[in-house]
């Protein structure tokens, strides 16, 4: 089914859609990738995403989420794609394409499900039935740190860094917020694809997880069609400010540190599968929203290495990586679990597409949101140093969530 409609019909077919999978159970994902306009989607008609250790020689097409928390690499849920779609934008109008790519289904019980499902999404689109649905999870036990918290947090973290224990954690805290009445998650969306065109921005929802969106610049793999394997070191904060040439930026000794410790953290896994043939970039200054990072692009030819099973072991080495976690591993980790006062779930785990069209892109989910029936939950995190002060560690994580608290209208 392919049919061009104008981006207001277009957020009326999307939330017609994001309705009937909420009415039937079911799982979905939308995506779109970095410097693209298309935006894909994927709903899994079996009602349960499969849980699974993500293998990409393995698994069909499909959605991949994973929790921060997943030691053995088997708690990530996988969507499956039975009906994928996508859309995309004309640049000279504002009319999208909508294409269903009529995914061929050998079971007949998932075939009649998606019958009905297109049934049920009629019946929106001819009642008009918009009623806003945002998340099927009405709670989730948090603890917002406030500034006196956190700051201590990150001291006491300085301290066991000083002692020799670890040489870098990353801290997080979340904002929980009300949602207004009229607020609408797809228009929310499509505010997020504007404002982040660098990034990968994604919205799922999948019965007991919840709603989740996001706008993560971090790729932890990536495998196209050409068979070039790709990750990046993403490290090192500061504010954007337009104008200013990025060749001109300049950058503290602590965050030059701070990104040097992730690059050296991603080679250290390369030659753990003794992986000597790979291609390194920068650093350079990188934009993402109302922020500047500095960023090392690493490639591999997958071919001319004769390893193509590099993107499934990449990840499972890699994940969680020191940007999101710390160096060490272990004891940042076990650092992050005494002293969170919050449970993680999906933030700074991975998500992404996998086998769609040939390719795999999977990304750190940073700059997220947990959508609850009514109220918003807000991720930031900081990269912490002996070179950290506590009150600009707490002002970064504030940057972080500026963007997508102007977006959410919050």
């Amino acid at each position: 089914m392919v049919s061009s409609i104008t981006l207001t019909n277009t957020l009326e077919y999307i939330q017609a859609l994001w309705i009937a999978t909420h009415q039937m159970g079911l799982p979905i994902a939308l995506w779109r990738l970095p410097e693209t306009q298309e935006i894909q989607g994927i709903i899994d008609l079996s009602g349960q995403p499969q849980k699974t250790v993500i293998d990409l020689e393995e698994l069909h097409s499909g959605f991949a989420v994973s929790p921060f928390i997943n030691p053995e690499a088997d708690q990530s849920l996988f969507i499956h794609a039975d009906i994928h779609f996508t859309l995309e934008q004309d640049p000279s109008t504002e009319t999208y394409i909508f294409s269903d790519k009529n995914l061929p289904l050998n079971d007949p019980i998932l075939q009649i499900r998606k019958e009905n499902f297109y049934q049920t999404l009629e019946n929106i689109l001819q009642t008009r039935n918009y009623s806003s649905v945002i998340s099927s999870r009405t709670s989730y036990q948090t603890q917002d740190a406030d500034q006196a918290i956190f700051e201590d947090m990150v001291s006491k973290a300085i301290r066991e860094m000083e002692e020799g224990k670890f040489q870098k954690v990353v801290l997080s805290r979340t904002i929980t917020v009300p949602i207004k009445e009229d607020t609408n998650i797809i228009q929310t969306y499509f505010k997020l694809t504007q404002s982040y065109p660098l990034a990968f921005v994604s919205l799922i929802s999948i019965p007991e997880h919840g709603t989740w969106m996001g706008a993560s610049p971090e790729v932890i793999i990536s495998t196209n069609k050409q068979k070039i394997f790709r990750t990046i070191a993403l490290a090192g904060t500061q504010p954007y400010e337009p104008g200013v040439p990025l060749s001109e930026v300049m950058w503290k000794q602590k965050e030059i540190e701070e990104q040097a410790l992730v690059s050296r953290y991603i080679i250290n896994c390369f030659k753990k599968i003794r992986l000597r043939e790979f291609e390194e970039e920068g650093p350079k200054t990188v934009v993402a929203g109302n922020l500047l990072h500095l960023r090392t692009d690493l490639t591999v030819d997958m071919q001319a290495t004769q390893f193509p099973q590099l993107g499934t072991v990449m990840l499972r080495l890699l994940h969680p990586t020191s940007a999101v976690c710390g160096t060490p591993k272990e004891p940042a980790m076990d650092f992050i679990s005494n002293h969170e006062p919050h449970n993680r779930e999906f933030y700074s785990g991975f998500l992404g597409p996998v086998n769609i069209d040939g390719e795999s892109h999977l990304f750190v989910n940073l700059r997220c949101t947990q959508w609850l029936s009514n109220r918003v939950i807000f991720y930031a995190g900081a990269g912490i140093t002996t070179g950290s002060i506590p009150e600009r560690e707490w002002r970064e994580t504030e940057l972080k969530t500026q963007t997508m608290r102007k977006i959410v209208g919050v």
